[in-house]
Parts: C-alpha cells; sequence; structure tokens
C-alpha cells in the first residue's frame, strides 16, 4: 500500500466535505469515466478516507504499545511477569483487536467507494491497494494546486 500521511487524509476530507473545487478538478482528472459528475465520487470518498486515518492509527498504536512492551520485556527478570507487562501485554491485545477491526472497516469502506463512486479496481490488484493509492494520487493532485 501507498503510504498517505494523515494529515494528507484530514486536508482531504475537510476539502470534500465543502466541496472545494480544486478537489472537484483532481477528481475529474483522475476518474474520467464518472463523466464531470464528482458529487457521488466526492461523498463516497470521505468514508474511506475516514477509514483509512483510523487504519493508520490502528497501526501507530501497535508500533508504539509492541515498542513499549519490547523495552519493557528486555529488562524483565526470569519467572512470572511483573504487573506492568502483564498490562502491556492486555493493551496490546486491544489494539491488535482495534487493528484488526480497522481493517475490516477499510475493506467495507472500499468496496462502497468503487460501488457508489462508479469505478473498478484492475483485475489482478486488490481493491483495498488500489483505494489506497487512488487517494494518495488525489491528495498528490490536490496538493499540486
Amino acid at each position: 500500500m501507498q503510504a498517505v500521511s494523515s494529515s494528507a487524509l484530514a486536508d482531504l476530507i475537510a476539502r470534500a466535505e465543502r466541496a472545494d473545487p480544486a478537489l472537484d478538478a483532481a477528481l475529474t482528472a483522475l476518474a474520467p469515466s464518472v463523466g464531470g459528475n464528482v458529487a457521488p465520487l466526492r461523498a463516497a470518498m470521505v468514508p474511506l478516507a475516514q477509514a483509512l486515518t483510523a487504519l493508520v492509527q490502528a497501526n501507530a498504536d501497535i508500533g508504539l504499545v509492541a515498542d513499549e512492551l519490547r523495552r519493557y520485556q528486555k529488562f524483565a527478570a526470569p519467572g512470572k511477569p511483573s504487573l506492568q507487562i502483564v498490562q502491556l501485554r492486555k493493551q496490546q491485545a486491544t489494539v491488535k483487536q482495534a487493528a484488526l477491526i480497522a481493517r475490516q472497516n477499510f475493506a467495507q469502506a472500499t468496496h462502497a467507494f468503487l460501488r457508489d463512486g462508479g469505478l473498478t479496481a484492475p483485475a489482478r490488484r486488490l481493491p483495498t491497494d488500489f483505494a489506497t493509492a487512488w487517494l494518495g494520487k488525489v491528495a498528490a493532485a490536490v496538493a499540486a494546486e
């Protein structure tokens, strides 16, 4: 997946909610199949960008908790784990569960986006990868203007 920053996603969401003409121009250029009617595409893009933002945040949280757990386990005495390590393991399980839910929500948002936006993913490409790359292209096109 192509990485899209959280700030770029937040900018896309804000532009889509206020119907920014620069965003509409970028959508028309990237999706000529919609024939200039970008309103459904723009409306379908907002939940997709929100789901991707949640997924990016969940993946970042997994990294933070894993780093902290590694730091404490590195110097832990053998035997029964300390209360802090047990709490960090519980937190890690919670964060992983949240990431799984975020990944599932992103997949559902991707399918809804492709269906409602009138786009089709290439045959040998995952729809989620296509949607992530597509959002990256839209963010880059809007930032260039």
